[in-house]
């Protein structure tokens, strides 16, 4: 068999999530403006982080091997080739290197900058991820000439 490489499940329904996303986000922005198009996937990018983010939410406050192994190295990570960057017991830092959101919408003509506000909507998915989790993260989104993707460190949720 020749031709296209043969995609896991998972990268194959994340590469069918980057197609809906860049088909609502077109369909809005030219009926709403682009403002409102990215406010409206961020919002629905912050609804699924928040669940998704409940579940992880055991590992707080510092279990951060647990959180590594369950959620950056769990069984659909090779789909985000992820890296790690440091684990301690003050944080965890992994750098992905390959994603495919970015990859879909470059495979399907996105300029760079179509695809830096689409990962800007995405991302709102991981602010409620680590909020929800209970943890505080920071987050270093791709941009055009860096190689992989984000880069996203967690760590204790600081008091406020």
């Amino acid at each position: 068999m020749t031709g296209a490489p043969c995609l896991s499940l998972h990268e194959s329904a994340v590469r069918d999530r980057a197609r809906i996303y860049l088909g609502i986000f077109r369909e809005l922005s030219q009926s709403h403006g682009e403002a409102e198009a990215v406010r409206v996937l961020q919002s629905a990018s912050r609804a699924h982080g928040l669940e998704v983010g409940a579940g992880l939410a055991q590992f707080a406050p510092r279990d951060f091997k647990g959180l590594l192994a369950s959620y950056f190295l769990g069984p659909d990570s090779a789909t985000y080739a992820p890296e790690l960057r440091e684990i301690t017991a003050d944080c965890v830092e992994v750098q992905f290197m390959a994603c495919p959101l970015k990859d879909g919408w470059r495979e399907m003509g996105c300029s760079d900058a179509e695809v830096c506000t689409l990962l800007r909507c995405a991302t709102a998915f991981d602010a409620a991820l680590w909020e929800a989790a209970g943890f505080d993260y920071e987050l270093e989104p791709w941009a055009p000439g860096r190689a992989g993707c984000c880069r996203t460190r967690v760590t204790e949720k600081r008091r406020s």
